[in-house]
């Protein structure tokens, strides 16, 4: 196996492509799994915001397709109790993440801390599956309908439940929504339903993702060679998340890529250069997180193909899903221009690739409001960086300000 993955020669050069992304594949999920060895439920976000003395209510977000999406609220901050808040906040995390992406470091360096600290009502989601949102009315976890779902749900189903509830709780009109990774590309596809764009004041995108053609993320080319219908054999139609035994299969790896396997955030995101090194071992309580092998296979269609569109089925497949051979692409061009957009992005992001950047910003029908560039960022300093505080995160407050002043 080591063999292959230094390139010896191979008596058929199909089979040796394929044969070597399906073993980059099992050896970094294998890594992957070493790094994630644990027994019982996922931390909870709830716990690290009261740990720090900040209050902290734990809500549910129904769905239409019976999905119970936990919702953690900051409802004010340490200092601004009884005061009026300026605006509702919701934040969506990214890929293999969860709300608690957002909660990692310190108040002072943790976005949602100070949004809350600045009079902000902050509400955090977590998609369907991620670990946290685990419980569905018509399934459960060990029956592959549970696991029947990629980001398109996550744009049409979540995204909205998660904004009515807020809403409704709040009574708001309309929410500020930030998303990360894919709360990003969920947002790209979700807001292009008017009902649901008509429910947010701005939309910020941190790491924004819509097309993925250029990624450097090793995992999703080697995922990309292989067809979807060779994925789902290789790791089934469930849960994204790798046994202990796997980490058997592949016990030398390590010590032929340590550079990979010494933290494994980096095999999802690539490497985010601002990372406090000494809170590595913290950061791994609670990341990485689950999703589904066919969310994973969508990004890996979109790594394939450089389109950004429903999960393709196959022919016969898309017929039966959408009444046409090949699925529907989703037209950027239709983004409402009502909604003022804010990308922050990084040069160095190995999933939202610079130039997939750039072909996101073409395709749009209008100028972001406002796009900042991080020229040493990693997809995920935006959130652990901690120099994001007086990087980025004060740019921020000033666009929510401006959102919710009107």
């Amino acid at each position: 196996i080591l063999g292959l993955l230094l390139g010896e020669s191979f008596y058929c050069h199909e089979r040796q492509t394929k044969m070597k992304s399906i073993i980059v594949v099992v050896a970094l999920l294998a890594s992957f799994a070493a790094a994630k060895l644990r027994d019982g439920p996922m931390p909870d976000t709830y716990d690290i915001i009261t740990g720090y003395g900040y209050p902290c209510e734990q809500h549910y977000a129904p769905t239409p397709d019976g999905w119970l999406l936990s919702v953690q609220r900051i409802p004010y901050g340490l200092k601004n109790k009884g005061q009026p808040k300026k605006g509702v906040v919701f934040f969506q995390h990214g890929l293999t993440d969860s709300s608690a992406g957002v909660t990692l470091n310190n108040p002072s360096e943790s976005l949602s801390f100070i949004m809350a600290d600045a009079g902000y009502d902050v509400w955090l989601g977590n998609n369907r599956g991620n670990g946290l949102s685990m419980n569905n009315t018509r399934y459960n976890s060990s029956q592959p309908e549970f696991w029947d779902f990629s980001w398109d749900e996550m744009a049409a189903i979540d995204l909205p439940s998660h904004l009515s509830y807020v809403r409704g709780v709040t009574g708001a009109k309309q929410v500020s929504y930030i998303g990360h990774s894919e709360g990003t590309i969920q947002a790209f596809a979700g807001f292009l339903n008017p009902e649901t764009a008509a429910m947010a004041n701005i939309f910020i995108a941190l790491a924004p993702v819509a097309y993925v053609g250029n990624v450097e993320v090793k995992l999703f080319q080697a995922m990309a060679k292989l067809d979807t219908d060779l994925l789902f054999e290789i790791l089934g139609i469930h849960e994204f998340y790798i046994p202990h035994a796997v980490d058997s299969l592949l016990p030398g790896f390590c010590d032929f890529e340590p550079k990979i396997c010494s933290f494994a955030l980096q095999i999802l995101g690539g490497p985010f250069p601002h990372m406090n090194s000494s809170r590595a071992d913290y950061y791994l309580n609670y990341e990485p997180n689950p999703t589904s092998v066919k969310n994973m296979a969508h990004w890996a269609q979109g790594v394939r193909t450089g389109t950004f569109q429903k999960f393709d089925y196959g022919a016969k497949g898309n017929q039966q899903h959408y009444g046409q051979p090949t699925p529907p692409q989703y037209d950027l061009s239709k983004f409402p221009t009502t909604l003022p957009t804010a990308l922050f992005c990084g040069s160095v992001d190995y999933l939202a690739d610079p130039t997939d950047v750039q072909i996101l910003l073409q395709k749009l029908p209008v100028s972001p409001i406002y796009v900042h560039y991080e020229t040493t960022y990693g997809h995920l300093d935006p959130l652990l960086s901690p120099e994001a505080n007086v990087r980025i995160y004060p740019l921020i407050l000033n666009l929510l300000d401006k959102a919710n002043s009107k």
